[in-house]
């Protein structure tokens, strides 16, 4: 069985990537989705809804700690409970491709199935990138490192200038990666799928020198990371939504989920400092997740019950 694993910090675009495989792909190949989101509500498989797939939702932790024995599981049951000649696992945002690839190659996973690794790509929001990588350091430079395909993305958000800098620094940090510059994760799925890791079964367990936590906080190299789950079933206005998420505070990385908005349902989703709201088909259960640092989550609860109640 194929195995495809797609990395990148949360609202790099990595679940957009995965519906375009399913899109061109999942028709010609039996292809199973395992999807990790750190939140406790799984707003991406949500997102994936509609494909003929087996999709496998691993929510509230992260692949490479706490929820590492439940890939391990589901990788198993794919293949030997289902004919699947591929599957693609995206990971978490706040996963850690080191650690990942160690229980890969963990000789009690390896006895029990076969796995063809393909690729390891990682998923950047190329105009973001320098932002990021100050705030969180080595960890969010981690997801480039080990990947073997860089998808540069949202290049159409950026200036020429901008995407060569980031190029640069990419190039700098890992001179083996097939760099793509992107839109909309618009890439040769053949180059993502199809072509062999340099990730290998010699690739030796190490020591990070960090714990990792619990369900709700999420510790890598001493960046901490929780998240927070909102209802939101009544009916708002944009300009409220908007006026909101413009007021949020900085240490909030991530927010996705389903809202009411002027009537009609929408996917809201908000990426450090950027909103994108989108129409969506069928109904939905009203539930915004919130990730970031530090949360003042009775703040913003507050916060949200006034937009919520028809106010700022």
């Amino acid at each position: 069985m194929r195995l495809n694993l797609i990395f990148g910090f949360l609202g790099s675009g990595k679940t957009t990537l995965v519906r375009r495989i399913l899109n061109e792909r999942s028709g010609h190949q039996a292809t199973a989705v395992i999807v990790n989101e750190f939140g406790d509500v799984g707003i991406d498989g949500d997102i994936l809804e509609g494909n003929s797939i087996d999709m496998v939702q691993l929510n509230s932790g992260c692949l490479c700690c706490t929820l590492k024995g439940s890939l391990i599981s589901a990788i198993e049951e794919l293949q030997t409970g289902a004919d699947i000649e591929r599957t693609v696992v995206e990971a978490s945002g706040l996963a850690e491709p080191s650690d990942l690839l160690e229980s890969l190659w963990d000789p009690q996973f390896g006895a029990k199935v076969d796995i063809d690794l393909g690729p390891v790509v990682a998923v950047v929001d190329t105009p973001k990138f320098p932002q990021i990588r100050e705030m969180l350091g080595d960890f969010y430079s981690e997801q480039v490192v080990h990947a073997d395909v860089v998808l540069l993305n949202k290049i159409d958000k950026a200036e020429a200038p901008e995407l060569d800098a980031v190029h640069d620094i990419i190039a700098q940090l890992n001179p083996d990666a097939s760099l793509i510059f992107t839109e909309q994760c618009g890439a040769d799925l053949d180059i993502v799928l199809d072509g062999k890791s340099r990730k290998t079964k010699a690739h030796q367990p190490h020591d990070h020198g960090h714990d990792h936590d619990n369900d709700h906080d999420h510790e890598h190299g001493h960046v901490q990371f929780d998240s927070l789950v909102l209802g939101c079933r009544t009916d708002v206005g944009r300009e409220s939504v908007e006026q909101f998420f413009q007021s949020l505070d900085p240490q909030v990385f991530r927010a996705k989920g389903f809202m009411t908005i002027d009537g009609e349902p929408r996917l809201v989703q908000f990426a450090t400092g950027q909103l994108d709201i989108h129409p969506t088909e069928g109904s939905h259960d009203g539930r915004m997740v919130f990730i970031g640092r530090g949360l003042d989550r009775q703040g913003l609860q507050e916060k949200f019950e006034i937009v919520l109640g028809g106010g700022v």
